[in-house]
């Protein structure tokens, strides 16, 4: 299966949910956008927003490195939750697996993220803050490519 999420230059759509321990789910929708701008670099902006009620906005900027050709990557990103964090990636049959950590801060925090392919047009997302070793909160929500 070859990947059309993060291996070509797009903006996607994401609708989902936003899930805290023992709270209801939040509506959330944003974009995430992603560019190739040298050889093997790549660039992905993800902002995250819910209802003014709710208040939940989550950014993220990544830059990494994918040579051609190959099944993982390294990224750096700054995160609007996590602060500077850093991590590695891996491209499945058909999924993509993230994980990351952040870095410099005095509460170790670590993610992780899965990109499901549906199709070459749409994706399942699931992503998840963890504090120690407890779920700070979930992310569950579909990408759409924006053509």
């Amino acid at each position: 299966m070859s990947h059309s999420f993060l291996l070509e230059p797009e903006i996607w759509k994401i609708q989902g949910y936003y899930i805290q321990p023992n709270s209801k789910p939040i509506a959330i929708e944003g974009n995430i956008q992603i560019s190739w701008k040298e050889q093997n670099w790549f660039k992905m902006s993800m902002d995250i927003a819910s209802d003014v009620e709710n208040n939940i906005t989550i950014s993220c900027r990544y830059r990494g490195n994918l040579a051609h050709q190959e099944k993982h990557y390294t990224y750096v990103a700054q995160h609007s939750l996590l602060g500077n964090i850093e991590g590695e990636g891996r491209l499945g049959f058909k999924s993509i697996v993230q994980h990351h950590w952040s870095i410099g801060m005095a509460k170790k925090r670590r993610g992780f993220e899965t990109f499901y392919v549906l199709n070459e047009n749409t994706y399942f997302y699931t992503s998840s803050i963890l504090e120690s070793h407890n779920f700070n909160n979930i992310i569950e929500a579909t990408l759409e490519r924006s053509n």
